[in-house]
C-alpha cells in the first residue's frame, strides 16, 4: 500500500508505520476479530497484538479470513514478563504462533523490562493482576530472543517500555540490536531524548497510546483528553483534518510507527490517513510536552528509580 509510509528495520525487513493496536477488555477477542478484518480490508498491513492481550487467536483468524497473503502482513506480538526465563522464551513464542495460526511473526517484543514469577504458560501479568517480581537479567532473556531469529520463528526482535540505559545495556551485550522499541508517545509524553537516541542507534520506535492514554489526569485529578486540547484542535483546522489524525501524523512525521486502537470502522479508516506537517508545528508539540505535569505511565512507581523516563 503505497500510501502507508514504511521504514527499513535494522534487521532488513520493511516495517509499515501505521498499524492497528489490539489491546482490549472483556469483549476484546470478538471486537478485535472484526476490527482486524476491517483494518486489513481498508489497507492496513501491520497488526500489533500480545500474548497477554488474549487477542492473538482473533488476529490470526482475521488474517486467515482476509485472504491476503501472509507475507504482505506485518504481525507483532510480545513475550509477557512471566516467561522471561531463557528456557521459557521459545515455548512462549511457539504458543503465540499456535494462537495466531502462523509459522512465524514479523516482530517479537520483550513486553516489559522486568520479570515476574512463572505460573505456567497462561496469562499471568502485572497487567492482569498481582504478580511477584523475580530476578531474571534482561540480557539472559534477550539472548534467548536472539535464538528465535536463528530458528526462523521471528524475523525481527525488539523491546517495549525500555529506557535509554536499558537499551544501552542490550546494545553493549547482545549480538542482535533491538529493531523496535514500543513505548508510550504522544504530545504529553514526547520523549524527545529517546526519539533522538533511537534515531542515532537505528532503533525504530512504535508509539502505543498515540492519541493519549485514558489514564492521563491533571494535577488535580481531572481527566485529560488530548483530542480536546485547543492546540490540537487549532492544528486540525489548519490542516483540515481530524484531531486524531493530527496526533497520529505528528508521530509519523517524527519518524516512528503508530498503532492506534479502534473498533469503529470510520475511525479505523481515518487513522490510516497520512500527510506531511510543517516542522514548526511538529516542534511546537514536542515543546508542548515540557509544559505538562501529566504522566500516564511512570515506570519508577512500578520498577524503581533505574527505570526513570524523565
Amino acid at each position: 500500500m503505497s500510501s502507508i509510509p514504511s521504514v527499513k528495520l535494522n534487521s532488513g525487513h520493511s516495517f509499515p508505520l501505521i498499524g492497528l493496536g489490539t489491546f482490549g477488555g472483556v469483549d476484546a477477542p470478538h471486537q478485535v476479530y472484526e476490527a482486524t478484518k476491517i483494518a486489513l480490508k481498508a489497507g492496513y498491513r501491520h497488526i500489533d497484538t500480545a500474548f497477554v492481550y488474549q487477542t492473538e487467536e482473533a488476529v490470526g483468524k482475521a488474517i486467515k479470513d482476509s485472504g491476503i497473503p501472509r507475507e504482505e502482513i506485518f504481525v507483532t506480538t510480545k513475550l509477557t514478563e512471566s516467561f522471561h526465563k531463557p528456557e521459557h522464551v521459545q515455548p512462549a513464542i511457539e504458543l503465540s504462533l499456535k494462537n495466531l495460526g502462523l509459522d512465524y511473526v514479523d516482530l517479537y517484543l520483550v513486553h516489559w523490562p522486568f520479570a515476574t514469577e512463572f505460573k505456567g504458560f497462561k496469562v499471568s501479568s502485572h497487567m492482569t493482576g498481582p504478580t511477584t517480581r523475580v530476578d531474571v537479567p534482561i540480557i539472559d532473556t534477550w539472548h534467548a530472543m536472539e535464538k528465535l531469529v536463528d530458528l526462523g520463528l521471528a524475523k525481527s526482535i525488539g523491546v517495549s517500555n525500555f529506557t535509554i540505559p536499558l537499551l544501552d545495556d542490550i546494545l553493549s551485550k547482545g549480538k542482535i540490536a533491538p529493531a523496535v522499541n514500543q513505548v508510550e508517545l504522544h504530545p504529553y509524553l514526547a520523549q524527545e531524548d529517546l526519539v533522538q537516541y533511537s534515531k542515532q542507534k537505528g532503533i525504530i520506535l512504535t508509539a502505543y497510546a498515540p492519541l493519549g492514554n485514558p489514564g492521563m489526569a491533571g494535577k488535580f485529578g481531572e481527566k485529560i483528553d488530548l483530542l480536546q486540547d485547543p492546540v490540537i484542535i487549532r492544528l486540525a483546522e489548519k490542516y483540515n483534518k481530524q484531531p486524531g489524525q493530527i496526533l497520529l501524523n505528528w508521530g509519523l512525521n517524527r519518524g516512528y510507527a503508530v498503532i492506534p486502537k479502534s473498533t469503529n470502522e470510520e475511525r479505523i479508516k481515518a487513522n490510516l490517513v497520512y500527510f506531511k506537517m510543517d516542522q514548526e508545528d511538529i516542534d511546537d508539540l514536542v515543546a508542548f510536552d515540557k509544559k505538562q505535569t501529566i504522566r500516564a505511565f511512570n515506570p519508577v512507581k512500578i520498577l524503581g528509580p533505574e527505570y526513570a523516563l524523565f
